[in-house]
């Protein structure tokens, strides 16, 4: 077999195989004869037709088109295997040319990755220290989780809780946002609505949130807003000088007085300073319907406090109050490696030089609309429901990910390169088994616990055991470079003495597994 190799755009091959034409001819007979024997050929019994008469009644591109049919994948594996090419996923037949004599396939290609200097990358970090302060904030709301609830019937006050049968909190647009959405006439979101304050009834109808003509929303009473928060059975405590729980600067004044049955409007102006980016220094109205005000009764500090709050692990306040420390440093170094691995995938990503076919990423956009569509299958909505309230297509959803399949893709070649280069991809059968191990104890010794443990050991869930342990070692790998500590390639396994002989585990990691999951909330459409 004659096969020419072209190397097109987007990391695909264009393979063109010259058949020979004694095999063409004499597949095209038996397909002549097959099709003989389906076919009513006048003059000639079933399957006896000369095969001139059957491409003459048929047609030869159509025993062409069924000859291919038969012996297409055989050309196609063949050409593989004479171009050595190695395939990312399903090749496609492009064309046929010179009556069958030549065949053109395209092949995507297996992604190629070249990471750079990555053990050259560094990232500048500074772990939080962990002060008192801090350990009182967090012994506080250890306490006030403890308060009893109870309703009253009077005004809200500081410490209390309401709940809130509806809450809505919407930005209101500058002149410059304004004048964006004027200029984008295609613009329709339904997180924008217009508010005009006018006693003149007759232009009620008018009032809708149309968008489409912003020209006359220069009237002083006249205010577009962009809803940012929305909640139902809202339970809010009115904090006073707690800025860490408060849902918006000013919101909880706003609410004491307040009492059951209230319907609450009002303005908060945020400072620039805020540390909300988002809101910092804009205006913001609120809308809250005020269906309870209780009290909140907080017990002190004693020790029967500390073992309730402890489940009996901790007896004095002393001894809670060191492990919450403790856990606050271990918050602060994960927060702290979290940062440094999100920082340095970055830069490795960044560093490194990609080749990978369309199909790559369409296969990542792909997976994400496969999550919204189960995401949304649970409040029992339809995918194709969905896009028709939210005034979208299936192309639009996938143009609408496209960007972050790419990055993810990126993200997944970059760390599977790491993985071979520092020779971490070897789990043995010992590091699953005390995985599993380990997975299984919070479940204690139920028999609920013994199905969840055959659950893990099943060949499915110790390929994903391993390829998690191998994405966190490349994590892990990944930070210890960018601190500076030039770790040795290669990674040595601390086994449990109890564990079984070594088996040795090939993987493959997938990028997103492990500490980044910043692509997370946008599945949740």
């Amino acid at each position: 077999m004659n096969v020419q190799i072209e190397h097109i755009e987007n990391h695909v091959a264009r393979l063109t195989v010259e058949v020979d034409p004694e095999m063409l001819n004499q597949e095209m007979r038996k397909t002549a004869r097959r099709l003989s024997r389906k076919a009513r050929i006048p003059g000639f019994r079933p399957g006896k037709a000369p095969f001139n008469i059957v491409v003459n009644m048929l047609g030869y591109d159509y025993v062409l088109g069924e000859t291919m049919e038969k012996i297409g994948d055989q050309l196609y594996r063949d050409a593989l295997e004479e171009s050595e090419i190695e395939p990312y996923g399903p090749g496609s037949l492009e064309n046929i040319e010179d009556g069958g004599q030549k065949i053109i396939f395209t092949v995507p290609k297996v992604p190629t990755v070249e990471l750079g200097e990555y053990r050259e990358i560094r990232i500048e970090f500074k772990e939080e220290e962990v002060d008192d302060a801090m350990v009182d904030r967090a012994m506080e709301n250890l306490r006030q989780d403890q308060a009893v609830i109870e309703d009253v019937e009077r005004a809200a006050q500081f410490g209390d809780q309401v709940v809130l049968s509806h809450v809505s909190v919407s930005r209101l647009l500058t002149e410059d946002e304004l004048e964006d959405l004027d200029d984008d006439d295609d613009d329709d979101d339904d997180d924008l609505e217009v508010e005009v304050d006018d006693d003149d009834d007759d232009d009620d109808d008018d009032d809708d949130d149309d968008l489409d003509d912003l020209d006359d929303l220069d009237d002083e009473d006249e205010e577009v807003r962009e809803e940012i928060f929305h909640q139902h059975n809202y339970e809010y405590v009115l904090y006073e000088d707690n800025d860490d729980e408060a849902l918006f600067p000013g919101f909880a004044a706003e609410l004491v007085g307040a009492v059951a049955g209230d319907e609450l409007h009002f303005y908060l102006t945020i400072p620039a300073d805020d540390t909300d980016e988002d809101i910092a220094g804009r205006t913001l109205f609120c809308e809250a319907h005020v269906e309870k005000v209780q009290a909140r009764t907080v017990p002190e500090w004693t020790d029967d406090l500390v073992k309730r709050v402890s489940e009996d692990e901790f007896e004095t306040i002393l001894e809670l109050r060191i492990d919450v420390r403790r856990q606050l440093e271990e918050q602060m170094a994960n927060m702290a490696k979290q940062q440094i691995a999100n920082d340095a995938m970055e830069k490795l990503v960044e560093g490194a030089t990609f080749a990978y076919p369309n199909d790559l990423v369409e296969d990542y956009v792909t997976d994400y609309i496969h999550q919204l569509e189960q995401n949304i299958s649970r409040q029992g909505i339809k995918l194709a429901d969905w896009l028709r309230l939210t005034q979208q297509t299936e192309d639009d959803l996938r143009a609408q990910y496209r960007e972050m399949a790419e990055l993810r893709a990126k993200r997944t070649l970059a760390l599977t390169e790491l993985v071979k280069a520092e020779e971490l991809g070897d789990v043995s059968d010992a590091a699953i088994n005390a995985e599993v191990d380990r997975m299984a104890e919070v479940m204690g010794s139920t028999d609920q616990a013994a199905q969840f443990r055959q659950f893990l050991n099943s060949d499915f869930s110790r390929a994903n055991i391993a390829n998690d342990l191998v994405t966190t070692r490349a994590y892990d790998r990944l930070v210890a470079i960018a601190k500076g500590e030039n770790p040795p390639v290669g990674f040595e396994e601390e086994i449990p003495e109890a564990a079984e002989a070594e088996v040795t585990v090939e993987t493959e990691p997938e990028a997103e597994a492990a500490i980044d999951d910043e692509t997370e909330d946008k599945n949740e459409a």
